[in-house]
C-alpha cells in the first residue's frame, strides 16, 4: 500500500514536557538541542534498546520538512529493519509511525541516563557505549 509521507512528527505530551527539562539541563546530551535532533537520539536510543511504545495521544513536534537526507535515510532503515522487509519504505506513514514509536521508548532512555548518577558524563556513558557497538561491528 502506497502512502505520502505525514508533514508532522508526533510525540506524547509527556514525551515533549520530558524533551523541555533535558534541553534545560546544562549537564544533559540534549541541551540546546533543537527538537529534530532531540527526536533522533530518541529514536535512536528506542530502537538500540528495542524499546517500541505505541502512541496513545499524540502531540505535534517536528516537520519532516526540517530533516536533512540523512536523518530521512535513518528512518528509513530503522523501518526496514523493523519490519524485516524493504516494502515498508511504499508506505511512508507507517516508517514515520514506527519511528515515533521508538523516539517514544528511546525518551524513557534518555531520561534514565540522564537523571541518574553514573560514573562519568552522560556524554563519556554513550561515547563508550557507540565504541562498543562499533567494536563488535567490525569483528
Amino acid at each position: 500500500m502506497k502512502s505520502d509521507a505525514p508533514n508532522i512528527i508526533n510525540v506524547t505530551k509527556k514525551a515533549i514536557q520530558q524533551f523541555q527539562n533535558l534541553k534545560k539541563e546544562k549537564d544533559s546530551l540534549l541541551f540546546n538541542r533543537s527538537a529534530k535532533e532531540v527526536f533522533i537520539m530518541s529514536m535512536t536510543m528506542g530502537f538500540y534498546n528495542d524499546n517500541k511504545i505505541a502512541l496513545e495521544s499524540k502531540k505535534e513536534f517536528v516537520r519532516i520538512e526540517y530533516l536533512n537526507d540523512k536523518e530521512k535515510s535513518l528512518i528509513k532503515a530503522i523501518a526496514v529493519c523493523d519490519e524485516e522487509n524493504i516494502d515498508v519504505l511504499l508506505d511512508k506513514k507507517k516508517v514515520y509511525s514506527i519511528a515515533e514509536e521508538y523516539a517514544a521508548g528511546g525518551i524513557q532512555h534518555l531520561v534514565d541516563d540522564m537523571l541518574k548518577e553514573l560514573e562519568g558524563s552522560a556524554i563519556k556513558k554513550l561515547e563508550t557505549q557507540l565504541v562498543e557497538e562499533f567494536t563488535k561491528l567490525k569483528k
